[in-house]
């Protein structure tokens, strides 16, 4: 999978058409590709257009949800472009420090990165699914256009790329569609062998949250920032489904132990 593929583009209730097309017009500049929108109150795709010459090709191929969720299907990591500070934060990072950890993921790992609307930014909610945040720092002023966000944060990640040998000096990404395929590429996969995305590993958080409330864990550490720990701790470990699934797997065995303590949980037989 190219670079350019493995980054996604999320902006979360966008208010104003011309911003979509002024992010996607940024994205073209900076070699992305791949631009979702979640529920945008009035979205005109021809104001889109004025704001984006040249970039027919990245509103054609946007994706319209009405969820966060389905904006985050098949994404393995999420990062909140947000200028404000809250109590349980996930780990903040810098733009060019973003670049870097993104650069440095497997290939087949995928990464989105949220944007808020242009009057209140992302919610609580939407931070909180992410195991990042990412800052730009600003002397004074925080708040950013949206599309001046969504530049900067694509410049750090191209220079990056480049570096990395990723990104191509014309902006053509390396492992584009004149590339060759190894033949190890060609090979059928297990599904379940596949990298977790972000809908696969949520049923891993609340079982692993699920299992510390029921142990009185939570009692003294606030439900919340236990939550989002988790969150992060399996967005950065990379998990697969067959590891999500033997992880939950795990989780029950141990429950089935607290509900029966007088029985052998391998014979399932009275000790």
């Amino acid at each position: 999978m190219s670079f350019a593929e493995r980054v996604v583009v999320v902006l979360v209730q966008p208010q104003q058409s011309g911003n979509v097309g002024a992010a996607a017009r940024a994205m073209k500049n900076m070699g992305l590709e791949r631009l979702v929108i979640v529920d945008p109150p009035a979205y005109d795709p021809e104001r889109a257009r004025w704001m984006a010459p040249g970039c027919n090709d990245i509103l054609a191929r946007m994706q319209i949800v009405k969820t966060l969720d389905e904006a985050l299907a098949g994404v393995h990591m999420a990062v909140a472009a947000t200028a404000r500070h809250r109590r349980y934060d996930p780990r903040v990072l810098s733009s060019a420090e973003l670049a870097q950890e993104v650069v440095g993921l497997d290939d087949d790992q995928v990464v989105a990165i949220l944007f808020g609307r242009e009057d209140s930014g992302l919610d609580n909610e939407a931070v909180f699914r992410c195991a990042r945040v990412v800052r730009i720092h600003t002397p004074d002023h925080a708040s950013l256009n949206l599309s001046q966000a969504v530049l900067v944060i694509a410049h750090d990640l191209y220079e990056a790329a480049r570096d990395a040998g990723l990104a191509g000096g014309s902006g053509r990404m390396v492992g584009g569609r004149s590339a060759y395929k190894s033949t190890g590429s060609l090979q059928r996969k297990d599904a379940r062998g596949e990298a977790a995305d972000l809908p696969a590993l949520e049923p891993g958080v609340e079982a692993i949250v699920g299992l510390l409330e029921r142990v009185g864990y939570t009692r003294a550490a606030n439900p919340t920032k236990v939550s989002l720990t988790t969150r992060q701790a399996l967005q950065s470990a990379g998990l697969s489904v067959k590891e999500v699934h033997a992880l939950r797997g795990m989780i029950s065995r141990v429950e089935w132990a607290l509900d029966n303590p007088e029985l052998d949980w391998k014979a399932g037989k009275r000790s």
